[in-house]
């Protein structure tokens, strides 16, 4: 028998698309991956392009403000 949950269940999913050539967006800054953020629980889902050497600090900054 399996558990009954305390709270809302949430999953949070990260994934990049990478591979990509460079690209110039919108803001005039160049691009070469797609980061992809799911969060099935408040049904959320979003694209941004970032450069592939983001650092995690650049990384967790991003997804914060975002």
């Amino acid at each position: 028998m399996l558990p009954i949950p305390q709270g809302p269940i949430s999953e949070l999913i990260m994934d990049f698309i990478i591979g990509l050539p460079p690209t110039k967006t919108r803001t005039r800054e160049v691009a070469n991956a797609i980061l992809v953020i799911v969060n099935r629980y408040i049904k959320f889902l979003g694209y941004f392009t970032i450069l592939i050497t983001i650092t995690a600090v650049e990384l967790a900054d991003l997804f914060l403000e975002r």
